[in-house]
């Protein structure tokens, strides 16, 4: 007998007995008929699959697995067979699996899916983009709320010596439950540790001046890029002196997300 004050109950141990013989047949869930690959109408292979988005080279697909959904990421089928794409994937999927933020996507691994081939798999996130959200009002205090977010993902990117070098609202996600932030899409981020595949990338209207001509990614890419995005979540004037450093030329930029989020 014993007496918790937490949940101010009593409560009772049971002394049992050493060396008594279990019923095996009682006990062991191995005997049991539950361990299959589908029970209960859950199934371990995707189903349901249906494209959600679609460029040149990549598919973007929802599909079901044991109930939940998930998000496949795969080549298209005329390029799939072409080395420099299946690099691209597992570029893509071996800077996703070193990222472990709440703000960010965070990804299951590569795994070969019938019909489709190599995927990367995702979690789904139930939100829309970041330039459909801003078309509705939004509170002062909720805009701000998600800008600090989305500075803290992008710091803990370049601390992991990371660029994503594609931030624009298109690649951030707004979940329905929270209203959180999700980064997403780092088909063309890059780092220092990996040397294949270094080439100008980004999106116009939001890749800096520089990015557009050299290959080496650097945080201060990143940077300017946030300053168009503020731009759109924090119009007040009180933002706009930090959104014009950030869109200065390279080296009178804030140099650091820290210096970023300080201001």
């Amino acid at each position: 007998k014993g007496y918790c004050p937490y949940f101010q109950k009593k409560t009772v141990y049971l002394d049992i007995q050493p060396n008594i013989p279990m019923n095996r047949q009682a006990y062991d869930s191995t005997e049991s008929g539950y361990l299959t690959d589908s029970f209960g109408g859950i199934s371990n292979t995707f189903t349901e699959v249906e494209v959600l988005w679609q460029t040149t080279h990549h598919l973007l697909a929802r599909a079901k697995r044991y109930g939940r959904w998930w998000i496949l990421k795969s080549l298209k089928a005329n390029v799939s067979q072409q080395a420099i794409y299946q690099q691209m994937l597992r570029k893509e999927l071996e800077m996703l699996m070193h990222l472990q933020h709440p703000y960010i996507v965070q990804t299951v691994g590569l795994e070969h899916v019938e019909g489709w081939g190599a995927c990367i798999v995702m979690e789904y996130v139930d939100g829309m983009r970041l330039d459909e959200w801003l078309k509705t009002p939004q509170s002062k205090e909720c805009r701000l709320k998600l800008t600090i977010e989305l500075l803290e993902a992008v710091e803990y990117i370049h601390s992991m010596g990371m660029v994503h070098r594609d931030l624009k609202p298109g690649n951030i996600l707004v979940t329905r439950n929270g209203t959180n932030i999700k980064l997403i899409d780092f088909g063309l981020a890059d780092d220092d540790h990996i040397a294949i595949l270094k080439q100008p990338a980004g999106t116009p209207d939001y890749i800096s001046p520089e990015q557009a001509v050299h290959a080496v990614p650097d945080a201060r890419n990143d940077i300017y890029s946030l300053g168009k995005i503020i731009q759109q979540l924090l119009p007040e004037r009180s933002f706009k002196p930090i959104v014009q450093k950030c869109l200065r030329p390279i080296h009178l930029r804030y140099q650091n997300v820290t210096q970023l989020c300080a201001a």
